[in-house]
């Protein structure tokens, strides 16, 4: 026995040679076109699966991987649902007829570590099943345009509040950049303010404004800013002691 890439063990070319490169998956799309193929044979243990119910068929790479993911040959997701089927069950959905796929959510589905139980039987569009996938909501608020009154950030450090390309109305249960926006949960921000938050964590930045034109001017105005503490340790560290 020789091991293939996936660690688990597949049967010697000689073990091949006699017989038909064709997979015995009855439910195959392509059993004659893969590019490499498997015996089963007994003891097989790949993926830590069962596969003593297969011992002695041929399957396709295709099939093999699937099996040795899932322990299952059958891909009810990924077959196309009959036309009166196709229609996603999200009540948010806004194109529901309007989809290039529709999946079948079954039973014990794991793709993208999220927990499919409460969607287990139902039908999604492609959009609302990436977004379930990829965030585990099929909820979308935080993408949705804000209306012209609610286009303002809501930071009151920020510098320009009316003025943004984009402004994000923050969600409870927001993750984005691995960050904790619970704080802030139901405010809106400007595109600046929400990628600061984004990359550290926090909307001061106060480091930035130490440096900007305005504050330079303030550093040497008659009266320092309060709390300039920073400021002045600054000037009198490059000014060599007066």
């Amino acid at each position: 026995m020789v091991l293939d890439g996936g660690g688990g063990e597949v049967a010697k070319k000689g073990a091949m040679a006699g017989l038909v490169k064709r997979c015995t998956f009855a439910g195959c799309d392509r059993p004659d076109a893969s590019s490499k193929y498997h015996f089963i044979e007994r003891g097989r243990a790949a993926g830590g699966k069962d596969w003593s119910t297969l011992e002695g068929n041929i399957l396709c790479k295709s099939c093999h991987s699937r099996f040795e993911r899932s322990g299952t040959l059958e891909r009810l997701q990924n077959r196309p649902l009959a036309a009166e089927a196709r229609h996603c069950s999200y009540d948010g959905c806004d194109k529901p007829d309007e989809s290039s796929k529709f999946y079948m959510i079954e039973a014990g589905k794991t793709a993208g570590g999220q927990d499919w139980t409460l969607l287990a039987g139902r039908v999604l569009c492609q959009a609302c099943y990436k977004r379930y996938k990829l965030g585990g909501s099929l909820e979308r608020t935080r993408t949705k345009p804000l209306p012209a009154t609610a286009r303002r950030c809501t930071y009151s450090g920020c510098l320009r509040p009316d003025h943004g390309s984009k402004f994000y109305r923050i969600d409870k249960d927001k993750k984005a950049g691995g960050q904790d926006w619970s704080g802030i949960a139901g405010n809106v921000l400007c595109r600046a303010c929400y990628c600061q938050y984004n990359r550290g964590g926090s909307l001061e930045r106060v480091l930035e404004r130490k440096d900007s034109p305005s504050s330079s001017a303030s550093h040497h105005s008659e009266t320092p800013p309060l709390g300039g503490a920073l400021t002045g340790n600054k000037r009198r560290a490059g000014g060599g002691g007066g």
